[in-house]
Parts: structure tokens; sequence; C-alpha cells
């Protein structure tokens, strides 16, 4: 006579149980056709822009501007061109000078002609932590996606009033786009 161990007898229930759940579950059929309706929604973030300009570059010579262009060749992707349904700008200016400042960005095409405006920046003096956020919606704006280049333009926020060698410090900014992909199967 054949002495079966314990574990044996419940591994074999267990095992027989496991089996006949998986054969009478409940199945559906498959439906292949369901990716057609799947759209992914990636996000991707680049910076844009950033410098520092000391308050000595408005003194030294009588200027009330700085200019700066920056590329940007993000739409030069053919995914990303094709995809792309939003564009964010995010700003973070830190002046440390005890003078108002604008900042004007201007989209440029590969020409350096004008795509796109975005709204002026106006600094406050001696503002630490000044935040600002813009949202293009590409499928209204696109000739957005045909923007390689940005134009950072700082000026005085009066500019009737020259700068002292008093006023010292300096202006920095941090920027960055955001672009908004949306693709179906």
């Amino acid at each position: 006579m054949k002495i079966i161990p314990p574990f044996m007898v419940n591994f074999k229930k267990i095992f027989f149980l496991t089996v006949s759940l998986l054969f009478f579950s409940c199945y559906q059929s498959l439906d292949f056709d369901q990716i057609e309706d799947y759209v992914i929604k990636p996000s991707y973030t680049f910076a844009l822009a950033t410098f520092s300009v000391n308050s000595l570059v408005f003194t030294s010579s009588p200027i009330t501007e700085v200019r700066e262009k920056t590329n940007f060749e993000i739409f030069k992707n053919s995914f990303f061109k094709d995809n792309s349904v939003r564009l964010d700008f995010e700003f973070e200016v830190i002046n440390e000078i005890n003078r108002d400042f604008v900042l004007e960005l201007t989209l440029l095409d590969e020409n350096d002609v004008e795509i796109y405006k975005l709204q002026d920046l106006n600094i406050a003096a001696n503002k630490r932590d000044f935040k600002q956020k813009e949202i293009i919606n590409i499928t209204l704006n696109p000739n957005v996606k045909d923007f390689t280049r940005v134009e950072v333009v700082v000026r005085l926020g009066d500019p009737t009033i020259p700068m002292s060698t008093l006023d010292s410090g300096t202006i920095k900014l941090k920027s960055a786009a955001s672009v908004y992909l949306e693709k179906s199967f």
C-alpha cells in the first residue's frame, strides 16, 4: 500500500481547483478594433530662453532695451508638427533692480518674420517671484507650428527716465515651453 504525504493531497486539490476555475471562467471576445479609439496624449517640456541682465548694461551707455534671439526647432520634427494641439509657455522672472521692466516675447519663423506675439510681461521693481503662463491652442493658431526662434526684448518700464549707476542688481528670466500632443491609431 502506497502512502501519500498530506501536502500532496492539498496540492492536488489546489491544482484541480485552479484548473477548474481557469477552464470555466468567464471570457469576453476580444475586440481588436478598439485600438482605433485609443488616443495617446503625451506632453514634453523644453527650455525656451534663459538670461541674466545686469543693471550696468542699461547705465554704461544710455540704452533702454536689450534683445536676444533663441532657437527653438522642435517643430522641425514631423511627429511634433503633425500631432501638437497645445503649447504652454511658462515664465519666471527675478527682478532685483529698483525699476519696472517689460519683457516682450515674439515667436519668429526661420526668416525672422513674426508669427505670434505673446502677452507682454510687466515686471514691477524688485519683484523677485514673478510667474506667468500663457496657453496657445494650436488648432486655433496653426501657424504657431512654424516658429523656429524666440525673440526676447527686455526694456525699461519708463524709458524716458535713464537708469542711474545706483540702480544695481540683475533681472533674470527662465522660461519653458510645453508641447501637448494627441495621436490616435
